[in-house]
């Protein structure tokens, strides 16, 4: 008889049950701020690595390699982190005479999500040189897609550019 009036008033199977209707949402906002950590770090990366980039551009450290594209992926290896893959970063590498001829033009993807107009053409002493760079980031927590006002199955497109005036080197 005690046993059973013990039993009658246990609530175990209430915190199973709470936890099973509240677990999913939690693991979800766990995941969702994970993500967004990975996003937002991986943000910082690439303004890092187009700065670091762009600084030995400016004087003329790019330049003076014998392939100009592999010296910036080797600046990326030296600046990136462990969770960013410096080949997968695309890079827009333009340069101009003078500020007032600065343009760009808007960006062109294909159907993979590439841009297919980027150039890389450091340019030489006393110019002007714009680097632009993306990284594409693809979300896996559900609704984040729609937080970031996405389709379903796009990448979010990371961006980062810098503009300098390289210096007179010889």
């Amino acid at each position: 008889m005690r046993t059973q009036k013990r039993l009658s008033r246990a609530e175990g199977g209430n915190v199973m049950i709470e936890f099973a209707l509240l677990a999913p949402i939690f693991f979800m906002l766990i995941m969702g701020l994970v993500e967004f950590c990975l996003y937002q770090y991986k943000t910082y990366a690439l303004n890092h690595i187009v700065y670091e980039a762009t600084r030995n551009l400016q004087t003329g450290e790019v330049q003076g390699a014998e392939d100009m594209r592999e010296r910036f992926d080797e600046l990326c290896g030296e600046s990136a982190g462990a969770l960013m893959d410096c080949n997968e970063i695309e890079w827009d590498v333009r340069n101009y005479d003078a500020l007032n001829e600065l343009e760009f033009p808007p960006v062109e993807f294909d159907e993979n999500g590439l841009p297919t107009n980027f150039i890389f053409d450091p340019g030489g002493p006393n110019q002007f040189s714009v680097v632009r760079a993306t990284i594409h980031h693809q979300f896996v927590t559900p609704f984040m897609d729609q937080l970031f006002q996405m389709g379903p199955d796009k990448p979010a497109i990371v961006n980062s550019f810098c503009i300098v005036r390289n210096e007179p080197w010889n």
